[in-house]
């Protein structure tokens, strides 16, 4: 997995829609929920993990997606917890997972991508799928608490 900048991301024209995610700055790919591109990692595979947050000192939230080759939306994950700051932080990315902080609690997770998709419920608390019935290739562990 490597990092790149192939996407920019618009904040909504009106009150109530979503920001835009766009490829290159010209391409629309999609809506997505967040107003802060934090990073964009591609995979061997040519997947794209997108990672956005809300920008907001007091109710966070980071919004994670999983995008094909081709663009289209393969699965997506978003954590939040009410009247808690979060500041993303990466620790170690390997060839399918990223070891990651973001909530201001000192627990280190761990996003894993899948070959392939499976049902999948549990996730950590705070942490839910955007589309909870549904097989996903994104699944998320706490790896340590206290730091590392």
């Amino acid at each position: 997995m490597r990092a790149v900048e192939r996407y920019s991301l618009f904040p909504p024209d009106q009150e109530g829609r979503r920001a835009v995610l766009q490829r290159h700055g010209r391409t629309h790919v999609m809506d997505v929920d967040g107003a802060l591109l934090e990073a964009q990692f591609e995979l061997d595979d040519g997947s794209r993990l997108i990672w956005l947050s809300d920008d907001s000192p007091y109710d966070e939230g980071l919004h994670v997606y999983l995008l094909g080759p081709d663009d289209t939306l393969e699965d997506s994950l978003q954590a939040s917890a009410d009247f808690t700051a979060g500041i993303l932080k990466f620790h170690e990315i390997g060839s399918g997972w990223v070891d990651f902080e973001f909530f201001k609690n000192s627990v280190v997770y761990r996003l894993e991508v899948e070959p392939t998709s499976r049902y999948r419920l549990w996730l950590p608390t705070g942490w839910r799928y955007k589309e909870l019935v549904r097989k996903h290739r994104l699944g998320v562990t706490r790896r340590t608490t206290g730091g590392k």
